[in-house]
């Protein structure tokens, strides 16, 4: 779960034809479709919406693209120079001022370690590091390293706050890297979305990666026809977040077992591939990290662990798991 999660683009983007006239707000010229891509945290993002000239459309987009770039900057476990980076150096027990973003997003982050008891935990930044070089060397780490890295863990000691200049967090414990890779690209696909909205952009959708956020349904239609694996037809959706989690290239096979590239950072082991699931939810920030979840335990214990009113929803895994625990 705290690795850098870099999705296989299963997830296919269908847009409809508009129907009729549309502009980017009531009154303007009919609207047209405009595609742009981009790379950001190492994953393509790719923006669809529908807006009435292209000088509009590009203006929104790369100012989306820049409210990315921004977020990848403080989020980044990857860059040398990020705040999450610059964290480590910061002394455990002592308030640091944390940019609101970083903010926005552990407020997310906890909200979703607390309801899954701790299977979702961004302070486990080391264990990830640890696997990452094991997996690149083709190893299982020793164990005493993945305890090592495993007690470093601990998102109970993530103590976020404000003072009179803005947001502040004090870390607990010392030896405490965030990885926000199981969130980091959900709420950057929101964040761009609200960039394309408050520029009178409203029918649009944001692909970071299979991490996914949808706007307004485009011209004409009931939503955005959304190719989810393991599913005859199109899911149609409009005002949500859609994530698909399972199987990728990125695992080490051991003995029988075919071991994901995410963590459970109750125990610091890589997990057994549960098989692909897609996640609805109202966010993609939120589908992000409950596809997460869920990667880690399964769909069935995911499910029972959502609060109430989460407005989450699994769809059952496409395949059966390819490796026994």
């Amino acid at each position: 779960m705290n690795d850098v999660k870099i999705l296989i683009p299963v997830i296919i983007l269908l847009v409809l034809s508009p129907i009729g006239p549309w502009g980017c707000s009531s009154g303007q010229p009919a609207a047209q479709r405009y595609e742009f891509s981009r790379l950001r945290m190492g994953a393509r993002v790719d923006l669809t919406f529908y807006c009435r000239d292209e000088a509009t459309a590009t203006q929104a987009a790369e100012a989306a693209f820049g409210r990315m770039a921004d977020i990848e900057a403080a989020l980044s476990d990857w860059q040398v120079d990020s705040e999450v980076a610059r964290l480590r150096e910061q002394p455990a027990g002592e308030a640091v001022p944390i940019s609101p973003d970083l903010d926005a997003t552990l407020a997310q982050a906890l909200e979703v370690s607390r309801a899954s008891q701790g299977v979702f935990d961004v302070s486990c930044g080391a264990l990830t590091r640890l696997w990452r070089e094991a997996r690149d060397q083709g190893r299982v780490p020793a164990a005493a390293a993945i305890e090592e890295a495993r007690r470093s863990c601990g998102w109970e000691g993530l103590q976020r706050g404000h003072d009179e200049h803005g947001p502040v967090l004090l870390i607990e414990h010392a030896g405490v890297e965030l990885d926000f890779g199981g969130i980091g690209k959900g709420y950057a696909a929101d964040a761009a979305l609200e960039v394309l909205d408050a520029r009178g952009i409203h029918q649009a959708l944001v692909d970071f990666g299979g991490d996914i956020a949808v706007g307004d349904a485009p011209p004409g239609t009931r939503g955005w026809r959304i190719s989810a694996p393991g599913r005859e037809s199109p899911l149609v959706l409009a005002n949500h977040g859609v994530a698909t989690s399972g199987a990728t290239e990125q695992f080490i096979q051991v003995g029988d077992r075919r071991l994901s590239h995410l963590l459970d950072p109750r125990t610091g082991e890589a997990v057994v591939d549960h098989g692909q699931f897609t996640v609805i939810a109202p966010t993609a920030a939120r589908a992000d990290a409950w596809a997460s979840v869920a990667a880690v335990v399964g769909v069935e214990r995911a499910e029972s662990l959502l609060p109430a009113g989460s407005g989450v929803r699994f769809l059952p895994p496409a395949v059966e798991p390819t490796a026994k625990p």
